[in-house]
C-alpha cells in the first residue's frame, strides 16, 4: 500500500483500531440485512401480486373462461402495439363482456381466464396488464432496509466520521 492510499484510508477510517472493528461490524450489518432483507422483499411482492390474488381465486374455485371476441391496437408501430380487448363470459346464465388492455409485447389470447375473490362481479385478469406502482410505498423501504440498518449501526457504535 503506497504513502497516499494509506493516508486516504487513515483519513476515512481514521487510525484507531477500534474503530475499524466498528466498521467491521457496520459491514455485518449491512450484509445481514441483505439476508434479511431479500426473503423479506420476496414475501411482501408476493403478498401485493396478482398471482396472490390469482393463486386465492383459483383455490376456491373461483375462475370463469372467457373468449375473444374484438381486439383492437394502439399504436404507431405495428409491432410494438398495445392492445384493447373485449372477452365475452357467462355468468348465471347471462352473456357479459370484460375489457382487457394487454401492454407490449403481450397479444390478447384467444381464451381468457378471469378470477373473482368474493364477487363475481368483479373480475380481474392475471393475464393483462396491472399499473402497481402502489408497491413502491412498501417495497422501498424493505429494499432500503440493509442500509437503514447499516447507518443504524454507524450511530449506535458512535463511529468517528471524519470530516463530519
Amino acid at each position: 500500500m503506497n504513502a497516499d492510499m494509506k493516508e486516504a484510508f487513515y483519513r476515512t477510517f481514521t487510525d484507531d483500531p477500534v474503530n475499524w472493528i466498528k466498521w467491521g461490524v457496520v459491514l455485518v450489518v449491512l450484509v445481514l440485512g441483505y439476508v434479511l432483507a431479500i426473503p423479506l422483499y420476496r414475501k411482501v411482492h408476493y403478498r401485493l401480486s396478482w398471482d396472490r390474488k390469482r393463486d386465492i381465486a383459483i383455490s376456491r374455485g373461483h375462475v370463469i373462461k372467457s373468449k375473444l371476441i374484438e381486439r383492437y391496437p394502439l399504436g404507431q408501430e405495428a409491432a410494438k402495439y398495445d392492445w384493447y380487448a373485449t372477452y365475452q363470459y357467462t355468468l348465471d346464465g347471462e352473456e357479459k363482456e370484460y375489457k382487457a388492455y394487454f401492454k407490449e409485447p403481450t397479444r390478447p389470447p384467444a381464451i381468457l381466464e378471469l378470477y373473482y375473490l368474493e364477487n363475481p362481479r368483479k373480475l380481474f385478469s392475471w393475464g393483462e396488464y396491472h399499473y402497481e406502482n402502489h408497491k413502491a410505498i412498501i417495497l422501498i423501504p424493505v429494499i432500503a432496509l440493509p442500509w437503514i440498518l447499516g447507518l443504524a449501526a454507524i450511530f449506535i457504535l458512535r463511529i468517528e466520521i471524519p470530516g463530519l
